[in-house]
């Protein structure tokens, strides 16, 4: 008995380590595909100007962040400006068209849901240290395309499941579960037209999330951003 246990529990840590080890060799693929740590790591704030494209309608946005202290996303549709801010302690949001006609505070809920946003870093960089965790899922196709699939844990309790191109090694879509307005609603995002930066790093451009796409024209890298912009007032 003691034979077959221990046969047993070996059997286990290898499946185990295997499953450790393949995630490792998916997520070091990945982060040299978008051009390194170190170059990553050397990001300290961001800019991201483009539009969202929804039944015929581009609607510009201009992103600004600084790492892990705040992101403001600013939008204009038919004269209503949508705004929408997260830093680590508080959120707030505007958005005529739901509602919002000034600027309110976000639930406890939806900001937990925001805070791995504030890393502007990539979240499979250094993402042990950032206190993450991921599991490897093991293969699966979609269009004829397989992909590997991991789950990724953040120190914030959020959950989403990503899927890697096993020849390029980038992300090809992103799934998760969001809470808005007291609702749980699954999400998924398509990683689409990735581009090379001037300082080596590469990003997807365009974003598709069924019922519309957000398109980035811009990005640059390191500007000086006021973190009054994060203030909600």
């Amino acid at each position: 008995m003691k034979k077959v246990l221990l046969s047993v529990f070996v059997l286990v840590a290898s499946v185990i380590s295997l499953s450790a080890q393949t995630a490792e060799e998916v997520i070091n693929k990945y982060v040299t595909a978008i051009g390194g740590a170190d170059k990553w790591s050397k990001i300290q704030s961001l800019k991201v100007e483009g539009q969202i494209e929804v039944q015929g309608i581009a609607i510009p946005f201009t992103m600004q962040a600084v790492h892990m202290k705040g992101m403001r996303v600013d939008a204009e549709f038919q004269g209503s400006k949508i705004i929408d801010i997260t830093t680590p302690t508080k959120g707030w949001s505007q958005n005529p068209l739901m509602g919002k006609t000034s600027l309110e505070a976000i639930t406890e809920d939806e900001l937990k849901t925001k805070l791995d946003e504030l890393d502007v870093q990539d979240e499979f960089v250094n993402y042990k240290e950032k206190g993450s965790t991921v599991e490897y899922l093991g293969k699966e196709e979609e269009e004829g395309t397989a992909y590997h699939k991991l789950k990724l844990v953040t120190k914030n309790g959020n959950e989403k499941v990503y899927f890697f191109d096993l020849t390029t090694g980038l992300i090809y879509k992103e799934e998760s579960t969001v809470k808005q307005q007291g609702q749980e609603m699954k999400q998924a995002v398509k990683y689409l037209d990735y581009q090379t930066l001037e300082n080596g790093i590469k990003m997807a451009f365009k974003s598709d999330m069924g019922m519309m796409m957000m398109v980035t024209k811009k990005v640059t890298i390191n500007p000086t951003i006021d973190a009054a912009i994060f203030s909600g007032n």
